[in-house]
């Protein structure tokens, strides 16, 4: 008599976090049969996709722990290889930027195919950008917009702002998952948002006074804070630690330029910021690759133009200020290699210590497993901006740099609490199964 068994899919964890590593299999397959696994990310933005096909082994299972593709999305054995290798489908608009506010979960569909693209099994797995027992409260009445995200318990906590960079409004999910390793989190928006100015150079700087001295005065939080930006919110991070040292006393600083300039420049006082103006700026050496602008060269031969009067003033930065600067050597929107050293060697001159990590990547650098974005449609500048990077080398180095920014946070503002875990769900029943 023969007995047949049920090939199936399965994953030990399918309710997580985000960046929770999880471990899938197969059993119950054909001996030494090529099958394929397929992860879908269904968006309002539009669809990802991740494939990779394997061997099973003697005993007809695969574990994507240990096995190794034989093709597909990404290479080398790798229990998170599915989620690193995903990128855009057709009905992802070119150029499109997968916005994660208000930060609800991911909902990913796994399949399972043989070799003859019959599906033998499917299953759902939830991932979530805020952990379940954070608050989450919107602010907008006490002159400027943010989102805060905060811990169950009295505190006090260790508080971080998060600023991203040109791409305007408010972005939740990097804050939302710094939150959920248990610190404060003030996201601030500061244009293109609600009530805030449409244009950056609209921007006054003196506008983030206001969310640094609110989450300084929380009653659960110290009274000084971190902060971090990415793109020119990394600029703007630098500017503020430049002006309120006493407050700030954490800086990471991720892929923005090292200077301000027509490009890119903000107010301060009512008046424009002294930057690099027409005649010192030049755009020629940007170059475009199929319609899509690579700017990295254009601000990397500012630094031979600035002046004492557009430098940064790094020595106005408290030396007991704790800076981490991440740099991608593949950005093809920031000259971040150059930057990144340049920052280094500025703040060392003024006797800082900076902790540096260069990584294989491109412009922006997300908590782990958010897609990829090669270019995204630059709203603020009219025309579609190369970020660059490989999926697979950007994806493992935004695990490193994630986990590198959590220990840099605890070491520069004190250790976090583990947030009491929640009730995970065992079978993930998704919202709109019928779209998935």
């Amino acid at each position: 008599m023969c007995i047949f068994q049920k090939m199936t899919l399965r994953i030990d964890k399918p309710d997580t976090m985000q960046n929770e590593l999880v471990n899938i299999e197969a059993d119950g397959l054909e001996p030494y049969q090529n099958y394929t696994f397929q992860l879908i990310l269904k968006h309002n933005y539009g669809t990802h996709k991740s494939t990779a096909t394997f061997r099973s082994n003697s005993v007809g299972q695969i574990e994507l722990k240990y096995a190794e593709p034989l093709r597909g999305s990404y290479y080398g054995a790798d229990p998170m290889g599915l989620f690193l290798g995903m990128t855009p489908c057709e009905d992802f608009a070119y150029g499109g930027y997968l916005r994660c506010t208000p930060p609800l979960p991911f909902f990913y569909k796994l399949q399972l195919f043989d070799s003859r693209d019959k599906l033998l099994d499917q299953i759902y797995i939830k991932k979530h950008w805020m952990h379940p027992r954070l608050e989450r409260t919107e602010l907008q009445d006490d002159g400027f917009c943010a989102t805060l995200f905060k811990p169950p318990g009295a505190g006090p906590f260790p508080a971080v702002i998060d600023i991203s960079g040109t791409g305007g409004g408010i972005h939740e999910h990097k804050g939302a998952m710094l939150a959920s390793e248990g610190f404060v989190v003030l996201c601030v928006a500061f244009f293109q948002y609600k009530y805030l100015p449409n244009k950056m150079e609209d921007v006054d700087l003196e506008y983030f006074i206001k969310p640094i001295e609110f989450l300084c005065n929380l009653p659960y939080t110290h009274n000084v804070i971190g902060i971090q930006g990415v793109s020119f919110g990394a600029t703007i991070v630098d500017l503020l630690a430049t002006r309120h040292g006493d407050k700030i006393k954490a800086v990471v600083s991720i892929n923005g330029p090292q200077i301000v300039s027509d490009y890119i420049y903000m107010k301060e006082h009512g008046e424009p910021m002294p930057h690099l103006s027409h005649g010192q700026v030049t755009l020629e050496h940007c170059r475009f690759i199929n319609g899509v602008m690579c700017s990295n060269r254009n601000f990397q031969v500012m630094t031979e133009q600035l002046t004492p009067e557009t430098e940064i003033p790094w020595h106005r930065i408290p030396t007991d200020v704790k800076i981490r600067v991440i740099g991608s050597v593949d950005d093809l929107c920031q000259p971040s290699v150059h930057a990144t050293l340049y920052r280094q060697r500025r703040l060392k001159e003024t006797g800082h210590e900076v902790e540096v990590e260069m990584v294989n990547g491109g412009h922006i650098m997300e908590p782990p497993y958010f897609p990829h974005h090669e270019l995204v449609y630059a709203k603020y500048q009219g025309f579609y901006c190369g970020y660059g990077g490989e999926v697979v080398l950007h994806a493992k180095s935004q695990e490193k740099t994630w986990t590198n920014t959590i220990n840099f946070f605890h070491r520069a503002l004190g250790s976090t609490q583990k947030i009491e875990d929640w009730n995970r769900v065992a079978h993930i029943v998704p919202p709109l199964e019928s779209k998935l």
